[in-house]
């Protein structure tokens, strides 16, 4: 879980509870057997267990369950100016195999604040910026620890579109991803790595698709899989959206793999949360043309995490914080792509 622009909480009480053996207090409890089998579909979702932010044990294996019951796999982004113990990711690893779930997992240095067109370096890295030897280094280390716990997918970084805002840093980062998946692949062949960019923000005016074609057109060491996150509830009206607003992508990438690792609608009132079911049934045509290998909810459960303009974001998910569903859940239950 991390919808974009977000504080990066999560990851942290993660850090206090799973890596620590401490969420429910006491001795852990012993090996589960789930019911739960994951299904054969390209959807998933992001780690969001319901109460977040305070959850328990239960709530965490109960979104799983759920996980499983929708989809094929869960998205877990960490930040890495966060530092979060691999501890944590292989306990989230456990119970999403536990249920056959896939995991995907992205590791985002671009700054969740503000216009996110700025690295977020870890204190303990000696640097400020992408083009640092220190910084570039520490990177592909991160990286290289987390392909060696083999994600089924790795990312290395999140809405990278919005880092060419700062056009420096952008050209920084693209040679620096270079360098890192040339060395993931080096060590772990078979290691799949991925980008995600903000689709909302390129194909709706002023249509930017700059970014996307300079990953596109790397001559060598470029993305194995071109990822897109997505939160179009700015058309207020599901039925609004083009038929073909994530087909359009293909004239782009006409024959690369690509998903969507992060699809949302804001649902806060009987109204929205219509539209938001509304969205959900649309989904497997407004996917058609794009073809996906995976689509992939911002959030299974809303979150009370946003405040300000980014309050909206709490509200993606598609059962409420308290665990209840929201029409949007049935829907996406019986979803056949």
């Amino acid at each position: 879980m991390r919808p974009p622009r977000t504080a990066p909480l999560l990851p942290i009480l993660l850090a206090l509870g799973l890596a620590l053996g401490a969420c429910g207090g006491g001795e852990a409890d012993p090996p589960e057997v789930p019911p739960v089998r994951a299904k054969d579909t390209p959807l998933g979702t992001g780690v969001s267990p319901a109460h977040y932010p305070a959850f328990t044990d239960r709530d965490l294996d109960d979104f799983f369950d759920q996980a499983a019951g929708i989809g094929s796999h869960v998205v877990f982004i960490e930040e890495w100016v966060d530092e979060v113990p691999d501890a944590v990711v292989r306990a989230l690893m456990a119970k999403a195999a536990a249920r056959g779930l896939a995991f995907h997992l992205y590791l985002s240095p671009i700054a969740v604040s503000g216009s996110r067109d700025t690295p977020a370096i870890p204190p303990s890295v000696a640097g400020t910026g992408f083009g640092d030897a220190t910084v570039r280094a520490a990177f592909t280390a991160k990286a290289l620890q987390l392909a060696a716990l083999a994600p089924d997918l790795l990312g290395l970084a999140t809405e990278v579109n919005l880092l060419a805002a700062n056009g420096p840093e952008f050209a920084a980062y693209v040679s620096l991803f270079q360098a890192t998946i040339a060395a993931v692949h080096a060590q772990h062949p078979s290691q799949r790595c991925t980008v995600s960019f903000q689709w909302d923000r390129m194909i709706l005016p002023p249509q930017d698709f700059s970014a996307l074609v300079t990953f596109r057109d790397l001559a060598a060491d470029g993305p194995d899989v071109f990822a897109f996150t997505t939160y179009p509830h700015v058309f207020g009206q599901a039925a609004l959206l083009p038929d073909e607003y994530y087909a359009a992508v293909r004239a782009l990438l006409p024959t690369q793999e690509l998903g969507f690792s992060e699809v949302g609608w804001s649902a806060s009132d009987d109204a929205s949360r219509a539209e938001q079911a509304a969205f959900w049934a649309r989904m497997p045509a407004l996917m058609e043309g794009a073809s996906p290998s995976f689509v992939s909810l911002s959030l299974l459960h809303d979150v009370t995490l946003f405040t300000g303009p980014l309050e909206p974001l709490n509200h993606t998910g598609v059962r409420r914080v308290d665990g209840s569903p929201k029409p949007a859940w049935d829907v996406v239950r019986g979803l056949v792509f």
